[in-house]
């Protein structure tokens, strides 16, 4: 709330082993077999081995140098198909670096939003800018129906060997994927919901 203008309730925040955890547990909380998740290249190479782990088809765009491998609404506009389910989109990019305009970001969210497909945005990296302060799209109106946000301690704060992530979704997905993480790990699932969220805020004050 106090970084990216975001407010969220303790059932609508999951926390993890890691980033990589949460976007895992996204995916196997959202996708059925055949559902298509687009995801703008390059990319972290993990994106597309998790999203066929869950049974889903990753379909990739190409972002060229010229664009400063940044995702156009009009490039994904012409991907999406009938089985399109999620949009990847990682911002700052890794291993790019690129940082998606806001304007560009809305845009993909509006279109997105108005045709029912998930937008998971990997804010693992939210803080590593030089020209811009830190945004969220989920910070706009309306966008927490259909944005899960995923981010990480490990980078923005330097604590690459504690491996705590979290993830804000809907109440729905919230649930889903703490029930899929209670049986697949122990920790940090062996204490409170509410203890988790305490903790994260705890590491960033």
């Amino acid at each position: 709330q106090r970084e990216n203008g975001l407010t969220y309730k303790p059932s609508q925040i999951t926390v993890g082993t890691g980033g990589k955890q949460v976007l895992y547990n996204a995916l196997m909380a959202t996708l059925n077999p055949g559902d298509e998740v687009i995801i703008p290249a390059p990319y972290w190479v993990s994106y597309p081995e998790m999203v066929a782990l869950a049974g889903g088809t990753p379909v990739s765009i190409i972002c060229t140098a010229e664009s400063g491998f940044k995702l156009q609404a009009s490039q994904l506009e012409k991907a999406i198909t009938p089985k399109t389910k999620m949009v990847i989109i990682n911002s700052p990019s890794n291993p790019s670096g690129a940082v998606l305009p806001n304007e560009e970001f809305i845009r993909i969210f509006q279109l997105t939003s108005s045709r029912g497909i998930w937008l998971l945005t990997d804010e693992c990296y939210c803080r590593f800018l030089y020209d811009s302060e830190p945004f969220s799209i989920a910070a706009q109106p309306g966008a927490k129906d259909s944005v899960i946000v995923a981010g990480s301690l490990s980078k923005t704060y330097a604590m690459t060997g504690w491996r705590i992530g979290f993830a804000l979704a809907p109440v729905a997905v919230a649930s889903a994927m703490m029930k899929l993480q209670s049986h697949s790990t122990s920790n940090p699932t062996s204490i409170s919901q509410k203890a988790a969220v305490e903790a994260v805020k705890g590491s960033q004050d």
